[in-house]
């Protein structure tokens, strides 16, 4: 990927043994972050399995973790990351990284690159 990306992935997101995708663990789905030119960002959810509650599409039933404080944090992180990137506006990316990086009990983090 050389477009400018960002990668979120589940910190208990194992991938299921009938899909043979790999025998690493949760580490491998950050890769496309670390191996790729375009990717800049990394929100990792703590305790977030496979799906992070559904978010694949409209009444997918394949998600693991159906964890709302997850899918609300993607929307908040995913929007604000957007507005960054098109050059709408920079300061929720900045308020959302600030907020993540300074809360006692984060159920997440962000990395950037």
């Amino acid at each position: 990927m050389t477009t400018p990306t960002l990668v979120i992935v589940g910190d208990q997101d194992y991938t299921l043994q009938k899909y043979q995708l790999t025998v690493r663990g949760p580490e491998w789905m950050s890769d496309p972050y670390f191996l790729s030119p375009g990717a800049e960002s990394l929100l990792t959810l703590f305790g977030a399995k496979h799906s992070l509650g559904g978010i694949p599409g409209y009444e997918v039933t394949e998600t693991t973790d159906e964890n709302p404080e997850h899918v609300a944090l993607i929307q908040l992180v995913s929007w604000a990351y957007l507005c960054h990137a098109l050059d709408i506006e920079h300061d929720s990316w900045s308020a959302v990284q600030k907020t993540l990086s300074e809360d006692p009990d984060p159920i997440g983090r962000i990395e950037s690159k």
